[in-house]
């Protein structure tokens, strides 16, 4: 018999199912094994071992290679032993999703039950393990997992390496700073978005965002000093009509549904669109179109969260991505995000928007 290996993936509470599914349609001598809400694990081939699907990513949001389940640090600590690093590792230590999102019981927090571990695995780490000071990882750093439960439930140890453009942060949670006065939950999706696509928003650009009421979205991009048109026909929260930026940026509220606002209505410098519309994606992307076709020069990019009415719909997400590309994106991604519902984010740039990038990247490698 052949030698196999286990692969783990974390995602959002609810799409294992579908996650399963489209793993195993993409490689078909994979089986599912171990499950729990929130957490799949994969049976391969060895020789399979290291790949990382493609088809199915937007789904997974952490992918490695299982090294079994602990129940207490000595056991971690033999784990890491047997990979024979020749680098220090990152320790990340995190909570498999155990609520959809939003669903969460009141006062519930990710974090508390995971730091409870890292600092029990912190306080004995063993001298002759090398190990990387800090959680954030840079691409490239070998990534020791320790995924923790309900607390009767052992740990899931794994491990993986960072790649170029993954979240460096446990668990591919990323961290979003608290805002008591966001208008909405949209405030943290748009800034999860933000970070995973590393879209690079400047302050003073224009952006036109589609489906802004309440104001979540919109509320964090005055924050960044954007000028922001909204097109929604609810009402808008008080403290975005009545926001004005240290750079003097504002909001305009468009208050009618997407199909009758023209592109004149709307600044002819424009740099991004964004939407997040209770609508069929097929819909949103003929206004994303249209209100992004050229002669828009300066336009960067597309930021857009889809709607899907079930998992079946992840059969259209290829060509859904083909529509950006046809818009003149040069680069694109699709994922679930962590505070995702039944929908999932994709963005665009165009070669503006990716030289934007570029120049951010060169300047840190300068600095």
């Amino acid at each position: 018999m052949s030698a196999t290996t286990f692969l783990y993936c974390a995602c959002q509470v609810g799409a294992e199912a579908a996650l399963k599914q489209a793993v195993v349609e993409e490689h078909p001598t994979w089986r599912p094994a171990f499950a729990r809400p929130g957490l799949v694990t994969f049976k391969v081939p060895d020789a399979a071992g290291s790949q990382v699907p493609s088809s199915s990513t937007p789904l997974g949001r952490v992918w490695g290679r299982s090294l079994g389940p602990a129940r207490d640090v000595d056991t971690v600590y033999q784990a890491v032993r047997t990979l024979g690093l020749g680098s220090a590792a990152r320790l990340h230590v995190w909570e498999r999703d155990r609520y959809k999102p939003g669903d969460e019981p009141s006062g519930f927090e990710y974090g508390p039950a995971a730091a409870l571990v890292y600092e029990a695995l912190d306080r004995n780490w063993p001298q002759d393990l090398p190990r990387c000071s800090g959680q954030r990882a840079r691409a490239g750093d070998p990534i020791v997992d320790v995924v923790v439960g309900t607390a009767d439930e052992p740990w899931l140890v794994g491990t993986r390496r960072l790649g170029d453009g993954a979240v460096p942060w446990p668990g591919a949670r990323i961290p979003v700073e608290p805002q008591p006065d966001a208008p909405s939950r949209a405030y943290y999706k748009l800034e999860e978005a933000l970070a995973w696509s590393q879209a690079p928003v400047r302050s003073g650009d224009v952006v036109v965002e589609l489906g802004s009421a309440p104001g979540g979205a919109s509320h964090a991009l005055l924050r960044r000093g954007l000028m922001v048109h909204g097109i929604d026909p609810g009402a808008m929260d008080p403290r975005v009509l009545e926001f004005c930026g240290a750079g003097g940026n504002r909001f305009t509220h468009h208050a009618c549904r997407m199909s009758e606002v023209g592109r004149g209505d709307l600044p002819r410098r424009l740099h991004w669109v964004i939407s997040d519309v209770n609508l069929a994606p097929q819909i949103a992307l003929q206004t994303i179109r249209r209100l992004a076709a050229k002669p828009r020069d300066r336009l960067c990019g597309v930021l857009a969260t889809f709607k899907l009415d079930d998992w079946k719909a992840l059969r259209h997400v290829p060509g859904w991505m083909r529509q950006l590309e046809a818009m003149g994106m040069v680069q694109t991604g699709v994922t679930q995000l962590p505070r995702n519902r039944m929908e999932l984010f994709a963005f665009g740039l165009t070669s503006a928007g990716a030289a934007r990038i570029e120049t951010l990247r060169a300047g840190r490698r300068q600095g």
